[in-house]
Parts: structure tokens; C-alpha cells; sequence
């Protein structure tokens, strides 16, 4: 918790200075000029004043009054707002102060999270040279600063902006086609809140009390405690000037508190200050960080608690859409399937069904030698389907391709069952592939596969007792080439 004294913030410990006075009007960054709010549900403003003081909040001719508490934070709630196109001023004020947050629009907001293939921008992409000119002033993107922290900030830097000619090449290329696909089909102004950064692990992402409650990510506690003790022991050699102790300290790298190599860091600087604003749901695009170790068998624990967490912290039932990890790579990264398949499994969650969630497969528009795969306006779409259906009720909109559901072995063969299989077929017009079975041996081999009234059945002569199955499952999946009528992917599985 922050700490207010003296004119000074602490925080974690460290201490800097306040970047407000107590007495002073203030409204975090991401409430500022070109702000979309989320209609329909109550769309919460909120800032700081002096303590005990009253603050007028006017917009779309309706006015919400709240007093500042002791710590200064004071808080409105616009309810049942309906979409609007017309850009209107909001006012802010209290006694001889007051603030004009102008082009302020109702509609759908989304949150865009991850790690660098959601941070991807368009300008790297293949929708550049579509979108170097696109305009449309009702798709908006708050683009956030990078910035951890030691415990959970109030704010950070962050700016609104709308799709302009030539303008969009920053935007994270993942959250901007996906708030393209909501304004095509309903024609209310979007907003694309992105907190996403390269490179980082879930867990930076999940509150400490999350992790706290996570048996599972136990061990992940541990490391962050040994390295933060290893590092404290390093900065007792501050007070010496010698070549040697310079060195040493410096070899400590950065406070464990506040590196994204641990958990609640990136949480604490780039979450928690937008918890409480008002949204739709969250698309997440995340994992490859989480392949390389130990942690992908868990993967899907971790999600969910990260999922439960953030609806916590916003006080809301958002809707959680996520990419499920593209096909990659030449050599080998144990761990890549096995996120693949837990984030797979978390759609059938029994604790999962309370909200919305879905999954984006994505095995099918990867790169053999690039982890960041340039088309993203699919990766989006996929995305978009879900909350077009779940959240908007767009019911002819198919949101995946097929799903594993269950199986049934018989005379030496196995039947599988998905979900989402209208019209299954394959793309390519050749035999199924990318189907395996193994016996009690547990050796897998490559199987016949058939399609049979939308089911799969596969068998091989060498395995004569088949007891389980599994489709892609490795990192490039050449030859998975199952798909619906849509033309969308089967997503790996393995029967168990």
C-alpha cells in the first residue's frame, strides 16, 4: 500500500516525490482527453482531492457527486451510459478548481494484454500497408509506458489515441484488428487499453495476493525471496568505494522487487492502476516465456488464477479471451505444447464457467523461424469471434475451430469427439494428419486418420491395443490440417 507522509510517497520502501499534493485536483493519465467509457454497465471516474472535499463530475448532461476520503480518493459512477459517437467534454471539479477532459466517447473498452506478440505493433506487421492509411476517430488506443514496481502504484504514464493516416504504425497490431473487427459489426466506438510488454512471464502480470493463494506457484514465491536476499546481501557494499565492491554490487543487478523476472512487478506498475476501469473483458496473447521451464505444466493454474485475480481486482465478471501459442520453431522447447494444451483445458475448467472465456487457435498461421508471426489480423479476428458471440450475442458467429470433447476406444481403433465441428474437413484437401496413438508401451505413433459424421476415428496396424491419442502435438504441427467449415483449427490435445 502507498503511504503518504510528509509530502513524500512511499512505496516498497523507496522513497520518491509525491507527484501531487494531497490538495490538488488530479485524475489518473488514463482518464484524459480522447477516453472511450464502457456503456451499459457503470463506467467508474475516479481521482484525487483534499481529504473531506466535494467533486462535481459533470458529462452528457448528468452530474455525480462524491467526497474525497481521508486519503484523498474520491470516486463517481456513471451508470447505464449508452454508445455514443459524439465526443462531449466531462468537467471535473472542486471548490476554485477544475479540469475538462474533452472528446470523451461511450462504447466498448477491452484490455489488451501480454507479452511482446500483443505489444507487437502495426508497423511490423502485414497490416501496415493496409493501415498506413486508415482513419477512424471511434477506435481509440490508450498506449501505456512499460514500468514495474515494489507495490501497487495508483498511476502511470499513458496517452489516448485515435486511428489517424499514418498514425497507427505504434499501435499494438493485435488489440488495434481486434477493436477494428467490434467497430465493423457494431458500430459504437471502441477502446483498446494495452498494458502488454516483451518478453515477460504470467506471473509478472498476477497480483501478490494472487500468488499468495496459488499452491502452485509456491516455488516461484521462493525464488523471488532467495533473490531478493541475495541482492540485499550485495548492496551492503554501497558504503565502499573500492573497484572490487563496485563490481560486486553491480553484478547483483536489479532489486528482485522490481524486475520483471518475478512475480507482481509488472502488476503492480501497469495493472493495478487501471483496476476499477470500467471494461468489457481482456484479450491476452502470452506464454512463449512460460515454455522454457518448469512452469508449462501449470500454465493453466496459473492463467486461471491470473483470470480470477483480475476479475477480483476490477470487481467484475470480465471476459477473458486468450491466444493460444502459434506453431514455432526447428529445434526443440519441451514446454511449448504443454502450454498450448493447458490453455486448452482451461476452457473446461468447472471453475472457469462463471464468466466468459475462449481460446484463439493459432497453429495454423505461425512461423517455422519467427517467433512473432506478422500476421496478427487473423490472430484478432479469432479473438474477436468469441466476444461477438459471448459478449454481443452474435449466435451465428462461430468462435473456434474444433475442440477435443471425448473419445471412446473400440476393435482397435479410437473415436474422438469435438466441439465446433460443422463442416469438418481438411484445408488442404489431403488425408487428416498430425494424429498419433499409443499403447501400453506408451510409444506414439503416426495413425490413419478418417473423418466420419464430423467425428475422427484413427487406428494403425502397429498399435493393435490403442489406449490414447493426440493430434499436434509438437511445435511446428506440419501436418495438422484439421479444420471446420470456417476454415478454423483444430486445436492440439492429447486423451488422457
Amino acid at each position: 500500500m502507498d503511504i503518504f507522509k510528509g509530502g513524500l510517497l512511499i512505496c516498497g520502501g523507496l522513497v520518491s516525490l509525491c507527484t501531487m499534493s494531497q490538495a490538488e485536483l488530479k485524475l489518473p493519465a488514463f482518464f484524459s482527453d480522447n477516453m472511450v467509457l464502457q456503456q451499459e454497465t457503470g463506467s467508474n471516474v475516479w481521482g484525487w482531492a483534499e481529504a473531506g472535499q466535494q467533486i462535481t463530475v459533470n458529462y452528457l448532461d448528468r452530474t455525480e457527486i462524491s467526497t474525497a476520503n481521508k486519503n484523498g480518493k474520491w470516486m463517481v459512477t456513471f451508470n447505464g451510459l449508452k454508445a455514443s459517437k459524439k465526443g462531449s467534454t466531462m468537467k471535473v471539479s472542486t471548490g476554485d478548481e477544475n479540469l475538462e477532459l474533452n472528446e470523451v466517447v461511450v462504447g466498448e473498452v477491452w484490455i489488451a494484454s501480454g507479452q511482446s506478440n500483443m505489444e507487437w505493433v502495426i508497423g511490423k506487421t502485414n497490416s501496415k500497408k493496409t493501415e498506413e492509411n486508415a482513419n477512424d476517430s471511434f477506435l481509440r488506443i490508450y498506449q501505456a509506458k512499460n514500468v514495474t514496481a515494489a507495490a501497487e502504484q495508483k498511476d502511470f504514464k499513458g496517452k489516448w489515441e485515435t486511428v489517424k493516416a499514418g498514425k497507427n504504425l505504434n499501435f499494438t497490431a493485435v488489440g488495434y484488428e481486434f477493436g477494428k473487427s467490434l467497430r465493423e459489426k457494431l458500430d459504437v466506438p471502441v477502446g483498446i487499453i494495452e498494458c502488454a510488454w516483451a518478453g515477460k512471464r504470467v506471473e509478472a502480470f498476477m497480483s501478490d495476493s494472487a500468488i499468495k493463494s496459488l499452491p502452485e506457484a509456491k516455488p516461484l514465491m521462493e525464488k523471488k525471496e532467495k533473490a531478493f536476499a541475495k541482492w540485499s546481501d550485495l548492496q551492503n557494499v554501497v558504503g565502499k568505494k573500492s573497484k572490487k565492491a563496485k563490481r560486486t554490487k553491480k553484478k547483483g543487478g536489479r532489486n528482485p522487487n522490481l524486475s520483471t523476472d518475478y512475480h507482481s512487478t509488472i502488476y503492480n506498475g501497469m495493472i493495478a492502476p487501471i483496476t476499477g476501469y470500467s471494461a468489457r473483458g481482456v484479450i491476452w496473447y502470452q506464454g512463449e516465456s512460460n515454455s522454457k521451464d518448469e512452469t508449462s505444466i501449470i500454465y493453466g493454474e496459473l492463467l486461471e488464477g491470473l483470470i480470477q485475480d483480475w476479475r477480483k481486482q476490477w470487481g467484475s465478471n470480465l471476459s477473458f479471451y486468450y491466444v493460444q501459442l502459434a506453431n514455432y520453431g526447428k529445434g526443440t522447447i519441451p514446454g511449448w505444447v504443454n502450454v498450448q494444451d493447458e490453455m486448452r483445458r482451461l476452457l473446461d475448467d468447472e471453475d472457469m464457467q462463471d464468466g466468459n472465456i475462449g481460446m484463439a487457435t493459432t497453429n495454423d498461421i505461425g512461423n517455422a523461424t519467427n517467433i512473432h508471426p506478422l500476421n496478427k489480423k487473423d490472430v484478432a479476428i479469432r479473438l474477436a469471434r468469441w466476444a461477438l458471440n459471448k459478449d454481443y450475442k452474435m449466435l451465428d458467429v462461430v468462435v473456434s475451430g474444433p475442440l477435443y470433447q471425448s473419445h471412446i476406444i473400440k476393435e482397435g481403433e479410437i473415436e474422438i469427439t469435438f466441439n465446433y465441428t460443422k463442416g469438418l474437413k481438411t484445408r488442404d484437401g489431403q488425408s487428416v494428419g498430425s494424429f498419433e496413438i499409443a499403447g501400453s508401451d506408451g510409444k506414439w505413433i503416426a495413425a490413419d486418420a478418417k473423418i466420419v459424421e464430423d467425428k475422427v476415428i484413427v487406428s494403425s496396424e502397429s498399435v493393435k491395443s490403442p489406449i490414447k491419442a493426440r493430434y499436434a502435438w509438437s511445435l511446428l504441427a506440419t501436418g495438422a490440417n484439421l479444420v471446420n467449415a470456417e476454415g478454423l483449427p483444430t486445436s492440439c490435445f492429447i486423451t488422457k
